[in-house]
């Protein structure tokens, strides 16, 4: 063989042994592609049916309890409804998504529906209310701030491959996969999506059967939070919800976009201690889908419990009794009384025993029925307002005890001096100020008792309107009182909120603001405050509704609230006695005197407050006289008579002292 020849040989070897190995490596390379890039889906799916993994398990939410540890927000066993993504199978999640939320509609069971997005026509509008979800959809989507409903269901109808059904069945589809895309992570398709918490036994045993005709639905045993009453305290206990934009950009180092956050009241603010920590567990499942078996990696940790320093037993007390004084008040002929509250102070720290306002809601319906929720935002009567912390109000008569108290300190009364009054206080050239009566020459303690606006026109006119806004502000009005939830702070009646609403401020101002009118307007919750101050000597604390939070097992403390001194109203015992005196004469023979017989010796204004349409009636009290232990204030907005009032602090007092109905 030629030496050409040997050379031609071992190039056809050569070109044959690359042949050799380029062929399985491009046969390689092409399943590479086919598996990480044309259908990564599909087999990410059948890597999972074959494969222990690991994935989230819930973390429970603590529970929120009264002063007694009575349950408020409790943990139960119950039963939720969910949906197995990957026993659907990723062809037929659509077909199961809407077979479960039809049966679960004709049920009449709400499911977890938190696409902020509704049907509107035959297209799509985004929900009223749902700024902070919107953003958060559009921040999912990476769509533009300014694009619509229309293109973002249009995103989701894509990437769901929904786009043709029906406007409503698409968007069905739409919300329960978005809401499982939120999740994200490796291990999402594997979670058991919830579709509906908190479902009864009837609705589990339809289900159930129901189930065993659809693969990939079934119902399962779970740790269910639920409120033993949803009317107790809404306002106050607050809810969870869907997380914006801004709160994932906040939390999302420890929170899944999918999770709930507490949104308002105990709810919100007491988020680190309630919320609890999720474990992990390694899941096993077979090629079709089933969970072989599974272990825990790391258990779920349940939230703490929050107690507060409130009695159920006489918050349920003073709902009961607004609902039935104002509706006395209709009775009477007042069409336009609509609304009021009650707050119950405890007079050594300050803690709220009760805090009821009307008309109130449904926190359960509030959170599972979203047609209810539309119902209460169009309510005119704004049921979701807490008018105990955050309604102001002008407080009429019931502002007397305060203008007395700083005249005596500032030295421009005294107790045995008399001012004389004849109807009216005409101090101000074309100015008269109307007294209920004609009582002729009185003393502070008669001027009290009597609700003189002459008198007290005087004093206000002496003291000025910075003079009593200072004491007003050291008897807890118009600032802050420190209560952990949202609470409004009021205006007290003067030249500076005048100049900041732009309007002028007249001398005569003074003398109105002196009995409770002009431009005050003062909290429920600041005139408990304000009595409590008295009653207390003028030490005024903090108010607070938190008094612990211990572990779920409630057999250790993590955190004791403590008495947090405020301030002195700067007042002399001799002065307050003084005063004190007064409004136990208001009981004993004054606007009071229904509760002259009382079992318990009480101390007390009244007050009434002009307004457009019927008067607002007000309240305050403390009690018992000699050793004060609470501190009440009503507010009747439109209440007109002063027996309204009157009557809910006394159905609340009944309840506390323990008073027999035929020592009332």
């Amino acid at each position: 063989m030629t030496k050409i020849n040997k050379v031609k040989d071992n190039n056809k070897r050569f070109i044959a042994v690359i042949i050799v190995l380029i062929i399985p490596l491009c046969v390689f390379s092409a399943r590479l592609v086919d598996w990480q890039i044309i259908n990564t889906d599909y087999y990410k799916e059948r890597a999972q049916n074959n494969s222990a993994y690991t994935i989230k398990t819930d973390a429970v939410r603590g529970e929120i309890v009264d002063k007694d540890g009575e349950g408020i927000v409790i943990n139960s066993t119950g039963y939720r409804v969910i949906i197995d993504r990957i026993e659907a199978g990723r062809d037929n999640e659509n077909y199961v998504i809407l077979k479960a939320v039809e049966l679960l509609e004709s049920l009449n069971v709400s499911w977890r529906d938190t696409l902020p997005i509704v049907v509107d026509g035959d297209g799509y509008a985004f929900a009223e209310g749902k700024d902070g979800q919107i953003s958060l959809l559009r921040r999912y989507l990476k769509a533009g701030a300014d694009s619509d409903a229309n293109e973002c269901m249009d995103r989701l109808a894509k990437k769901y491959n929904c786009q043709n059904l029906s406007p409503r069945d698409r968007r069905i589809v739409c919300s329960v996969r978005y809401n499982t895309g939120k999740t994200g992570g490796a291990s999402a398709r594997a979670m058991p999506y919830i579709l509906a918490d908190s479902v009864s036994r009837e609705v589990m045993a339809v289900t159930t059967e129901f189930s065993l005709r659809l693969k990939g639905l079934r119902v399962e045993t779970s740790v269910i939070r639920t409120l033993s009453d949803g009317t107790l305290a809404p306002h106050i206990i607050g809810y969870t919800g869907s997380m914006s934009a801004e709160e994932y950009e906040k939390y999302k180092d420890d929170y899944s976009m999918d999770e709930f956050i507490g949104k308002t009241g105990i709810e919100g603010v007491m988020e680190k201690y309630l919320r609890g920590k999720g474990g992990r567990r390694v899941l096993q499942r077979s090629r079709d889908g089933f969970v072989m078996g599974f272990a825990e990696l790391q258990p779920a940790v349940p939230g703490d419990t929050v107690y507060l320093t409130m009695s159920a037993k006489l918050q349920k007390a003073a709902n009961e009794s607004l609902e039935k004084w104002i509706n006395k008040a209709r009775e009477m002929g007042v069409s336009d009384c609509n609304s009021g509250a009650v707050v119950v102070l405890d007079t050594k720290d300050f803690s709220v025993l009760a805090a009821a306002t009307y008309p109130t809601f449904d926190l359960n319906r509030f959170i599972k029925d979203n047609s209810y929720y539309s119902s209460l935002i169009k309510d005119k009567e704004v049921p979701l307002l807490n008018r105990a912390f955050n309604g102001a109000f002008a407080p009429g008569s019931v502002y007397k005890p305060l203008i007395a108290c700083a005249a005596l300190q500032e030295n421009l009364l005294s107790l045995d001096e008399t001012i004389s009054c004849n109807g009216g206080f005409s101090y101000y050239r074309g100015y008269t100020l109307k007294c209920m009566g004609r009582h002729g020459k009185i003393n502070v303690l008669t001027a009290l008792e009597k609700s003189c606006n002459v008198f007290f026109a005087e004093l206000g006119r002496r003291l000025g309107a910075d003079k009593i806004g200072y004491y007003a502000n050291k008897f807890g009005m118009g600032v802050a009182t420190g209560i952990e939830i949202s609470e409004n702070t009021g205006v007290i009646a003067g030249p500076k909120h005048s100049k900041d609403v732009g309007a002028h401020w007249y001398e005569s101002g003074s003398s109105q603001a002196a009995i409770g009118q002009s431009d005050n307007m003062i909290t429920p919750l600041q005139l408990a405050v304000y009595a409590a101050t008295i009653a207390n000597n003028g030490n005024r604390f903090k108010t607070h509704l938190i008094k612990k939070v211990t572990n779920s097992e409630k057999n250790q403390v993590i955190v004791e609230n403590p008495v947090e001194y405020v301030n002195n109203a700067e007042i002399s015992e001799e002065n307050l006695d003084i005063v004190k005196e007064g409004m136990r004469k208001v009981v004993l023979s004054g606007t009071a005197r229904d509760f002259a017989k009382y079992p318990v010796e009480i101390a007390a204004k009244t007050g009434t407050a002009q307004n457009a349409g019927s008067d607002h009636t007000t309240f305050i009290c403390f009690a018992p006289y000699e050793n004060p232990q609470i501190a009440v204030s009503v507010v009747i907005a439109n209440g007109k008579y002063g027996a309204i009032s009157k009557g809910v602090a006394r159905d609340v007092m009944n309840e506390y002292f323990n008073v027999s109905e035929e020592n009332k």
